[in-house]
């Protein structure tokens, strides 16, 4: 018999930690999970996955617990430098997966298990957790491993190493009680990996409507006129990332475009961004590194449209990037450079796509073109789209009836 609140474990490896950069769609729904009565357990690190750091409090601490609104973090060691080499992050990925099996160990009994991947060393804690409580078990995909893996570089499909991995994922895939994922684009992927049930559960959007006053103040901040259309790209500054386009984009434009571009963030390709950078006038473009959660939010209110890139490749074109939903939240519209589900988003939601860098410096012109008024239009146009297909309640109805049905819980 399942206690009177229903107990959720979940191990997800790069949950922010308190102030730090980043949206992830798992805090809000398991925020919304503990306010419908639910004990969230969720075993993460302290790591920031942008910037590879530990936050001081957190530092030279094994083991970490704290309550945040509600849900009971479990923060544990793994090694750092994940951005140093690939050996690292390797040696990052075995850490966490061997830490957090330790910690996820000894919690009380859940009545459901929940792992999200990658890195599919992370996956392999499903079945582990799920056999010491004799509860089931459910395997996130956030990313299909090991193919995007290879598709950064990470990986030759020709090793060893990725015919264990993509093993690895088919058993993972199959043996698990449904596979969740978040985006329509990742089911057929998921079946290939042999899921037999999948489920979509998308990320949601939250109304961070932005004041004129702070808009203001964080354009007075950036030093730059009203008249001048800031384009903002806030994220990860990796491999995958391909922010040459964007640098590309943004050295064709002619001298007279009143255009600042801000890229906010950090990453393995962060030096080499910041020496192309070195070309352009500040005016132009701007490279901060990464920066706290509440100043990323006065970025996006300086900011007239934001940036979604990614670097050509299939895999990329079936995801919903978080990244975007956080900007439709912020009542900006989006211009990506990623095909597919990404390009289908931007477009319903009045934003725009641009194959490469010719395409990219055209719409950023483009962009420029249209008055403070329409931008604001578009911005509003985007949430409102956001809001009708990622609301928070309809989608946790959805994650909490798959929790209820795979442990057996009644409604």
């Amino acid at each position: 018999m399942s206690p009177s609140r229903p107990r959720l474990l979940c191990v997800y490896q790069h949950a922010p930690t308190p102030g730090a950069p980043g949206i992830y769609r798992h805090r809000q729904y398991f925020l919304e999970l503990v306010r419908r009565g639910f004990v969230v357990d969720l075993v993460s690190t302290p790591i920031n996955y942008m910037t590879g750091d530990v936050p001081a409090r957190y530092r030279r601490r094994p083991y970490t617990h704290e309550s945040i609104d509600g849900i009971d973090h479990h923060w544990v060691w793994a090694a750092s430098g994940i951005h140093a080499s690939v050996r690292r992050r390797a040696l990052n990925y075995a850490t966490f997966a061997t830490s957090a099996a330790l910690r996820g160990l000894t919690l009380p009994r859940p009545d459901v298990v929940l792992v999200s991947s990658p890195p599919l060393t992370v996956g392999a804690l499903g079945p582990l957790l799920g056999r010491r409580f004799g509860a089931p078990w459910l395997l996130e995909v956030r990313d299909i491993w090991p193919e995007s893996a290879a598709s950064v570089g990470w990986l030759a499909q020709e090793s060893l190493l990725y015919r264990g991995l993509e093993r690895l994922a088919h058993r993972l895939a199959s043996g698990a009680r449904a596979v969740i994922v978040p985006t329509p684009g990742l089911v057929d992927r998921a079946r290939a990996h042999g899921a037999l049930s999948v489920e979509v559960i998308p990320g949601v959007v939250t109304d961070a409507a932005i004041t004129e006053d702070e808009r203001e103040s964080a354009r007075r901040s950036l030093g730059v006129s009203p008249e001048t259309c800031v384009f903002v790209y806030a994220g990860a500054v990796g491999v995958a990332n391909d922010l040459d386009t964007l640098v590309d984009a943004a050295g064709s434009l002619a001298p007279d475009i009143d255009a600042t571009i801000v890229i906010a963030g950090d990453g393995s390709a962060r030096e080499g961004l910041e020496r192309r950078a070195q070309s352009l006038p500040p005016s132009r473009l701007r490279v901060l590194g990464a920066v706290p959660k509440d100043e990323v939010r006065s970025l996006l209110a300086a900011s007239d449209v934001c940036l979604h890139l990614l670097r050509p490749d299939a895999v990329f074109a079936t995801a919903q990037p978080t990244k975007m939903l956080e900007y439709f939240g912020a009542h900006r519209p989006v211009i990506t450079t990623v095909p597919g589900r990404p390009k289908e988003l931007a477009l319903a939601a009045g934003g725009a796509f641009a194959a490469d860098a010719v395409e990219l410096a055209r719409e950023l012109e483009r962009w420029v073109a249209l008055s403070p008024d329409e931008r604001h239009r578009c911005g509003e146009q985007a949430y409102a789209f956001a809001r009708e297909e990622f609301g928070l309640e309809a989608a946790t109805d959805r994650f909490e009836a798959l929790l209820r049905a795979v442990a057996g819980i009644p409604a």
